[in-house]
């Protein structure tokens, strides 16, 4: 896919910092827009997180308002909630909920106070970036996983990257992906047992994906 809806001004700042201010300026409405969406897919897909992974806490990273969140909650798992946007967290921390800013390019996810963790789900989270800044993200929540913790994550089907301002009128950045080249970015990071469950959505089918650290 690269046909363009709309695409932001050149600047010298990269994707990501451009798609992480348009959630910083839109957090509201984006939280009103995804409040109750989900399809059975996505649902099953953190029924299955919350059972496979080994006992411990869930780093999620793009908690948004926290949905997901308060689902693997309900389901017996114990959440650490992150999020690259400064709004997001302070809409958590008014909920009363823990949450702290965490940048997937930049910030270590493991540190004195929290992780390893037994799982890290990134739901709709990845899609936002390069193919390279994948694989340094993918490399990050290895390193923040124990041995046998579970990747979850989930991104577009198509081909190619697009500036669309689809949902929120601002132009995002998505990077889409296919099945063979996604399994190989996730293996080349050291997953294995690498699952890959399309759905085939409207307007665009979504890649729901689980991956393993070896034991």
């Amino acid at each position: 896919m690269t046909t363009q809806e709309s695409r932001p001004p050149s600047s010298g700042d990269d994707s990501n910092a451009r798609t992480l201010a348009v959630y910083e300026a839109h957090a509201e409405q984006y939280a009103e827009l995804t409040e109750t969406s989900g399809s059975i897919a996505h649902r099953t897909f953190l029924r299955r997180l919350a059972r496979i992974s080994p006992p411990g806490e869930v780093l999620e990273v793009g908690s948004a308002q926290g949905r997901d969140a308060a689902y693997l909650e309900q389901h017996g798992r114990r959440v650490r909630r992150t999020d690259g946007t400064h709004a997001f967290v302070t809409m958590l921390r008014a909920q009363g909920q823990d949450a702290d800013v965490v940048n997937l390019l930049t910030d270590d996810l493991a540190d004195d106070t929290h992780g390893p963790y037994a799982a890290v789900l990134a739901n709709a989270v990845f899609l936002h970036f390069t193919i390279h800044e994948l694989a340094q993200v993918l490399a990050r929540v290895r390193s923040a996983l124990i041995p046998g913790g579970v990747l979850g994550f989930s991104v577009k089907v198509g081909e190619g990257t697009q500036w669309s301002d689809h949902k929120l009128g601002v132009p995002r950045f998505y990077q889409y992906w296919q099945e063979g080249p996604l399994r190989a970015v996730v293996e080349a990071a050291g997953f294995v047992d690498v699952d890959l469950d399309l759905d085939v959505g409207v307007p665009w089918g979504w890649y729901f994906v689980i991956a393993r650290v070896p034991a």
